[in-house]
């Protein structure tokens, strides 16, 4: 079993059981589909408990922590009875707990406190959210789909150059002109608005956002880009939900081969709930 150094390595990890639960794990040696998913599944979410240290020490709240845990096993019960969809969502629930830039509405946390606690303190008297729910690309807004197709442009075109990146974002402003706010790809033919940034992609959308200076946006944020790894892309537009597309890659002979994109719709994050009634 992988011993993780780091949380960084844990979170890696944990996006990789995202995208491959329930049937997708492969051998890291042959790239093939592993014969026995189901031993795969509990070995991945043993892998999770084994660095959930990690998690504790992160929250500093044993209560939260608890939930979070009971969130991991509820998962697991999910998967185990065949609905993928409720145990993916749940894992994303559970991952919001512990990194705030994935943290969303409570829906299952509420009762995975009850089943820890048998009461709601932190979660009392809340209702549970309507999100997350798995869509497709239908779901996009013509604004969501063209900033889609422009950051999955440069995060392949840089993949292909074998450049070592970690986020790209780009934003349309309320007149409707696309901008650019990470520092790169500066060969981006759109103008940048400044400052742009290197480190604080989600925080730097999220101002703009509030303040009213956008009407859409899409982080990338990418994993492993010179090896095997994963790429997510949040998108969201002003009065509507929040899309999370995320696909896995492989390298392989002749070029790099992706896995489907699946795309998971969330509470706004970068817009606050009133921005929609502006």
């Amino acid at each position: 079993m992988r011993e993780f150094e780091t949380l960084g390595q844990y979170h890696d990890n944990w996006a990789w059981l995202l995208l491959s639960a329930p049937d997708r794990f492969k051998c890291p040696l042959t790239s093939r589909l592993e014969v026995d998913q189901r031993r795969a599944l509990l070995e991945a979410f043993e892998q999770l408990r084994s660095g959930f240290h990690f998690v504790e020490r992160k929250l500093k709240d044993q209560r939260l922590a608890r939930v979070a845990a009971e969130l991991i096993e509820m998962s697991l019960e999910a998967y185990l009875a065949g609905d993928a969809k409720t145990g993916s969502h749940m894992l994303q629930e559970c991952e919001g707990l512990i990194w705030p830039s994935q943290r969303r509405n409570a829906k299952y946390a509420i009762e995975a406190e009850r089943r820890a606690f048998g009461t709601n303190m932190i979660y009392a008297g809340m209702a549970p959210s309507p999100f997350p729910y798995e869509g497709t690309a239908a779901d996009l807004s013509p604004n969501q789909a063209k900033l889609l197709a422009l950051a999955m442009k440069w995060s392949r075109a840089w993949q292909e150059q074998g450049k070592e990146f970690s986020s790209m974002s780009w934003v349309i402003d309320m007149d409707g002109v696309v901008r650019r706010t990470s520092a790169q790809p500066k060969e981006d033919e759109h103008p940048a608005l400044q400052p742009v940034q290197r480190s604080w992609g989600y925080k730097r959308l999220k101002e703009l956002g509030e303040n009213g200076q956008i009407q859409a946006c899409v982080l990338m944020e990418i994993v492993g880009p010179q090896g095997d790894g994963l790429v997510g892309y949040d998108l969201e537009e002003r009065g509507l939900p929040r899309v999370s597309a995320v696909q896995l890659f492989k390298q392989k002979v002749g070029g790099i081969q992706y896995d489907q994109m699946r795309f998971h719709l969330h509470e706004p994050q970068f817009f606050p709930p009133e921005a929609e009634h502006a």
